[in-house]
């Protein structure tokens, strides 16, 4: 029960399964509608059934990636953020590493026995674990990153594209001039995540703690949100088209009416509201790609 109990509470606080589940679903069932519904001359049946290891796959290499962030944190948690599990001794470093090692075997077992593509997906899979690895060594440039974080996120977040083809090679999709568009409309949720979970109001920040509303402050963080917001809207008419345009406006319109007000109000309770309302967003974007059916 003991063991049970501390990575029951390990992921309540770290990666909360019900809420990464929900997120990884809307991923593998966006890009399956986008793959599927976009292919033309489409001649192949459809197997729904793939969904459901493009959501393993999807969520154990999103766990992968908070496994690292473990180890690359850990000594500026222990000296600003002992409260968190690894630093306060719940979890031991030890016990992520063989997590870690099973969730890539458990990757390596799918793509060989669930792709459609096995070679293709092999190979994706190597180039997404090989950029995976450069970018846990801070891409060799760590010094540099430090002092400039957008541009850390605009190379980190190159890992969702790489996540989105290897997931994408899963399915007999034949030829689609259009898959830049999934690829771009993954990269730019990408970076909507990584801003909107590092939104604060002023008393909660806290010191040691690098959150965009910080370095930043709240204008200008939240303008930057607003501008991938405007970015992913584009991207999502330019799929759909213009049978869907008053629901992606009004969508839109409501996300940001949130963030605007955040920047009036600045108070804590619309900063929750900015995460929440650009996770529900992101969702419905993914989910949206079912509406070529």
């Amino acid at each position: 029960m003991k063991f049970i109990k501390k990575w029951y509470t390990y992921q309540k606080e770290r990666f909360p399964i019900i809420i990464f589940g929900i997120y990884v679903l809307s991923i593998a069932i966006g890009v399956f509608g986008f793959v599927n519904f976009n292919t033309p001359n489409r001649e192949h049946e459809i197997n729904y059934i793939i969904i459901i290891p493009i959501t393993i796959v999807t969520f154990l290499q999103f766990l992968m990636v908070r496994i690292v962030d473990e180890f690359k944190d850990y000594e500026e948690d222990c000296k600003y953020r002992p409260y968190r599990p690894v630093p306060r001794g719940l979890i031991k470093l030890k016990e992520l590493k063989i997590l870690f090692i099973i969730c890539a075997l458990l990757q390596i077992i799918i793509t060989v026995f669930a792709t459609e593509n096995r070679i293709k997906s092999i190979i994706y899979l190597l180039i997404m674990w090989a950029f995976f690895a450069i970018m846990s060594k801070g891409f060799f440039i760590k010094k540099i990153l430090e002092k400039h974080i957008l541009l850390e996120v605009l190379l980190d977040e190159i890992m969702m594209p790489l996540m989105v083809l290897y997931i994408t090679s899963f399915m007999q999709i034949g030829k689609n001039k259009d898959t830049w568009k999934i690829i771009i409309l993954s990269y730019i949720i990408s970076w909507i995540v990584e801003i909107a979970r590092k939104i604060r109001a002023k008393e909660q920040e806290e010191k040691g703690v690098k959150t965009y509303t910080a370095i930043f402050g709240i204008p200008k963080a939240i303008t930057i949100l607003i501008i991938l917001e405007t970015l992913l809207v584009i991207v999502q008419y330019m799929i759909l088209g213009t049978n869907y345009i008053v629901p992606i406006i009004l969508t839109y319109a409501i996300i940001n009416i949130i963030n605007i007000l955040f920047i009036i109000k600045k108070n804590k309770t619309f900063a929750k509201m900015v995460e929440t309302s650009a996770n529900i967003y992101i969702i419905l974007v993914y989910l949206s790609m079912l509406l070529k059916i």
